[in-house]
């Protein structure tokens, strides 16, 4: 047992038989030779650095246990202190190895920082060119800048240069407009000229003609002056053959003049534009319709100011404070045009003329009326809803049969300088967001979806509806009268005859010059606004109530198209109401030119219901939109 914890080389022991005479405490010699005494034994530990000192809490470092100790013992146990010994031994032999194993790791692990110590050098030297590149590339890039500055100054002076010849070509050019101006008034006083001559030579013909009848009777009665008078009628039928010359040389000239006077006819249309660009692509008159029946006797509560342009109005509106007492508040009011109670269809007619020839000439053109019900929209659209078409007066005839009656002349007149029109009109009405055809045949299925649609050049069309062939004037009385059949009214607190809906009349007038190849593309949209009126007012319920909040709905849609028009916002809500939708084009698209009317009821009863429709009607002529554009005929 001994033996097996002793490792090669470990300390040979000798057998001890037993106790000798020397004494039972007292070890040998042989023994004292073969074993340290106690004290030599603590001397090797120490010098090994095993002594209890050590570790105090008696384990080792290394994974190698528990260090073993010295145990007290008596002095004749040699064999337990041989034992610890042994194990103290084996322990050593065991930390010895642990500590080269550690130590050929280190120098393993030196070898390998040394390695890396080597590239990390390696990589400091190639940082170190890298940051040269870098920094000869900024100088390359500083270089480059200062060349792009050099070049933006030269830039810089060039464009100036040009723009100073762009300002002396517009002044050369303003030059030759005005120059243009003088050489076409000149042509007028020429042209003026040549027709005056024209009618002294027929004159001169006509007198020639009838001396030659008088001559052939004198030669009748007096045959014996035959010979005398055959030279004078020599000299008159030479004279005449000049004329006759002169008449064609005449006639050649006037087929010049006239191809020179379809020249200016489309000058005449550019020059029209822009005299109502001049006065706005959106225009607000205001019209006060008289005061009718029982309410001739009520007190006025709207003046109109004396001004040279008849384009101001005053409207008091009286209201109790809280004493009782009636305080007066009077809002002024400022339009384009204002028309007073007594004015007269064809008075406003008159004004609007100018954008109906504009949609002759190509242009889109608008013309709606707004305002409260019973306050004279469709009487000013249309004309007296109580006559009808067979028994209307012409003095009576509204905007509608007007425009179609100046368009009908105008096309007449336009006839003899080769243009050929074509008229389509179509009638709709939006009847509580939903748009319904007026002049669609009575069929006994399910009518087709009318749906508000762009077409390809942009322009708001409306699908599946029905459009009709407009060839005569009379034409739109029969319009007229089958769309006011099928139109929506009621009757409500505010009037017996109440229209409950939006009325739209399109005409789309399609024109082609067959001398010049010219082509025009005009729209015309007037349209009737349902009366707006505050459901306090209104006195509707039911059907009625539902019809008054949806037209007051999409004429608030359409004061919120306005407020974003007048401040210019990115978004417009057209798309909020089908209104706003369908009229999309005419109020913000700036290719129409738009005219509304703001129509007002005079009665004191209806004076905050007037006050809203001047205030709208206010908001509406701040706006501005785009030039509008002439349509070619695709």
């Amino acid at each position: 047992m001994q033996s097996s914890l002793a490792p090669p080389g470990s300390i040979k022991r000798r057998r001890i038989d037993g106790p000798t005479h020397q004494g039972v405490g007292s070890p040998s010699k042989g023994a004292s030779s073969a074993f340290p005494q106690p004290a030599s034994i603590a001397e090797a530990l120490a010098g090994n650095g095993l002594s209890d000192g050590e570790d105090s809490d008696g384990s080792a470092d290394d994974g190698l246990g528990p260090r073993p100790t010295l145990k007290s013992r008596s002095t004749d146990d040699i064999h337990g202190r041989l034992s610890d010994l042994e194990k103290i031994a084996v322990y050593m032999t065991q930390k010895t190895r642990t500590t080269k194993k550690a130590k050929k790791q280190l120098e393993v692990e030196l070898d390998k920082n040394s390695t890396h110590v080597a590239q990390l050098e390696l990589e400091k030297g190639m940082l170190g060119a890298k940051v040269e590149a870098a920094e000869k590339q900024i100088l390359d890039l500083q270089t480059a800048k200062r060349r792009c500055e050099d070049e933006l100054e030269d830039a810089q002076r060039k464009h100036k240069s040009r723009v100073a010849e762009m300002h002396d070509e517009q002044l050369l050019l303003k030059k030759v407009a005005a120059e243009l101006r003088e050489e076409l008034d000149e042509t007028s006083v020429r042209l003026q000229t040549k027709k005056d001559e024209c009618t002294r030579l027929e004159a001169t013909m006509s007198k020639q003609a009838s001396d030659q009848v008088e001559l052939e009777s004198s030669c009748r009665g007096l045959r014996a002056k035959v010979e005398q008078l055959e030279d004078v009628v020599n000299e008159r039928e030479i004279r005449i053959a000049e004329l006759e010359e002169d008449v064609a040389s005449r006639s050649h000239t006037i087929d010049e003049l006239e191809a020179k006077l379809r020249k200016e006819e489309t000058m005449r249309r550019n020059l029209h534009n822009t005299i109502q660009e001049l006065k706005g692509n959106i225009r607000v008159f205001c019209r006060v319709r008289p005061l009718l029946g029982e309410e001739k006797d009520a007190a006025l509560p709207i003046t109109f100011p004396s001004c040279e342009d008849s384009n101001q109005i005053e409207l008091t509106q009286t209201s109790e404070n809280a004493l009782g007492r009636a305080t007066a508040k009077t809002f002024p009011f400022k339009f384009d045009r204002v028309f007073s109670t007594d004015s007269t269809q064809e008075a406003v007619f008159e004004e609007v003329s100018q954008l109906i020839q504009s949609a002759l000439d190509g242009y889109p053109v608008c013309i709606f009326a707004y305002g409260q019900t019973g306050s004279g929209k469709t009487h000013t659209m249309q004309g007296p809803d109580a006559i009808s078409a067979s028994e209307m007066d012409a003095h009576g005839l509204g905007i509608i049969p007007r425009a179609v009656k100046q368009i009908y002349e105008n096309t007449s007149k336009l006839a003899e300088r080769g243009w050929e029109y074509t008229l389509d009109g179509q009638f709709l009405e939006i009847y509580n967001e939903t748009i319904q055809d007026l002049l669609a045949p009575a069929t006994r299925g399910k009518p087709a979806k009318l749906d508000i649609y762009q077409d390809s050049e942009g322009h708001t069309r409306v699908k599946n509806v029905t459009t009709v062939s407009v060839d005569s004037a009379e034409r739109v009385h029969w319009l007229l009268a089958r769309a006011a059949d099928n139109r929506t009214v009621a009757a409500t607190n505010c009037n017996e005859r109440s229209s409950r809906s939006h009325s739209v009349f399109t005409l789309y007038l399609q024109g082609k010059n067959s001398l010049t190849g010219e082509s025009s593309s005009g729209v015309l949209n007037l349209i009737d606004l349902a009366g707006s009126e505050r459901l306090s007012s209104s006195g509707s319920s039911g059907d009625r109530l539902k019809e008054t909040q949806a037209i007051n709905k999409s004429l608030a849609c359409l004061g919120d198209v306005i407020a974003a028009l007048a401040k210019g916002n990115r978004h417009i809500p057209y798309r909020n109401s089908k209104l706003t939708h369908l009229l999309q084009e005419s109020l913000g698209a700036g290719n129409s030119k738009t005219l509304m009317f703001v129509c007002v009821n005079p009665n004191p009863t209806s004076t905050q219901e007037s006050l809203c429709s001047l205030q709208f009607a206010t908001k509406v002529n701040s706006c501005q939109i785009g030039t509008a554009r002439r349509q070619a005929a695709s």
